[in-house]
C-alpha cells in the first residue's frame, strides 16, 4: 500500500492539469458525458482535487486548500481573458471553494483515519 501513496502527488499534479485544460479548452470541445450543471462541475472537480491533494501532501493541508482557491481564480482570469468561448465568473470560483471545502472536509473527517491506519500497517 506504500508503494501506492508515493505515486498521489503525480496523480494530483496529473488531475490538476486535466481540470485547467478542460477548464479552458473551448466550451464545444469539452465531451458531453462531462457537460452538466457547471457549478456542480467545479464544486465536484475542487473537490476531487482537494482530496488527493490532502492524501499526496498531509502535513500541508492548508497550502492545498489556498493553492486550488488561487488556483481556481487564475483559471476564471484565464478563461475571461484568453478565451473566446468562456468566461470568467465570480460564482465559479466560489463552487471551486466549496468544492475545497468538502474535499478537505472529507478528508480530515474520514480519510485521514484509515489513511494513518494503512500507514502504520504497512
Amino acid at each position: 500500500m506504500k508503494s501506492f501513496f508515493r505515486y498521489l502527488p503525480t496523480l494530483f499534479f496529473l488531475a490538476l492539469a486535466s481540470v485547467t485544460v478542460l477548464a479552458l479548452i473551448p466550451g464545444p470541445s469539452v465531451p458531453p458525458a462531462i457537460q452538466f450543471w457547471d457549478k456542480a462541475q467545479h464544486a465536484w472537480a475542487f473537490a476531487v482535487l482537494a482530496l488527493i491533494g490532502c492524501c499526496a501532501f498531509p502535513p500541508r493541508i492548508r497550502l492545498v486548500f489556498a493553492g486550488l482557491l488561487a488556483h481556481g481564480a487564475l483559471i476564471e482570469i484565464l478563461q475571461a481573458t484568453l478565451t473566446t468561448t468562456r468566461t470568467g465568473d465570480v460564482l465559479d470560483w466560489f463552487a471551486d471553494g466549496i468544492g475545497i471545502l468538502i474535499g478537505v472536509s472529507f478528508y480530515l473527517l474520514v480519510v485521514s483515519r484509515f489513511v494513518g491506519r494503512l500507514q502504520f500497517r504497512n
